[in-house]
């Protein structure tokens, strides 16, 4: 698989590629409360093998109908985060996105910067694209900030 990578600033990149050397890093974000409380179909606790089957499953995603990109560190690499996108399997013109981002990157303008890039990514991919829908849990208001900031509509 040919990952292609996509600078944000100094310190932060995405890629669209996750592997097991991700795990820990998922593991660890995870199992965080309050970031889990925000997410809606990943176990808790988080463990190791959920971690081997989330990857495993991304792998067989024979469909072409999601990508993942996650969110590194320009220094080591390490994952702090991801956004992904999922397009409808009735309705190709539509996808969902969906990201997170472990706790001590919260509050800096980062998640933003994040999401209108994949966007710009992905519009250029999947060109019959023309609705991209993000569900938020009522309570999640940073979040809501984040695809405001990008432009969507409530």
């Amino acid at each position: 698989m040919i990952s292609n990578r996509y600078d944000i600033d100094d310190e932060i990149y995405i890629i669209d590629l996750l592997t097991n050397e991700d795990i820990p890093s998922l593991v660890k974000y995870y199992n965080n409360p309050i970031l889990h409380a925000n997410l809606l179909t990943i176990p808790y606790p988080f463990t190791t093998k959920d971690g081997e089957d989330f990857i495993q499953k991304i792998k067989l995603n024979s469909l072409n109908l999601s990508r993942i990109f996650t969110i590194r560190l320009q220094t080591n690499n390490e994952l702090i985060g991801a956004c992904g996108l999922r397009r409808s399997v009735k309705n190709e013109r539509r996808t969902e996105i969906g990201y997170w981002l472990g706790e001590p990157y919260w509050h800096g303008g980062l998640m933003p910067k994040v999401v209108k890039k994949v966007i710009e990514i992905i519009k250029n991919e999947w060109k019959n694209l023309v609705r991209i829908e993000a569900k938020i849990f009522p309570w999640n208001k940073a979040s809501m900030r984040v695809v405001e900031k990008c432009g969507f509509i409530f």
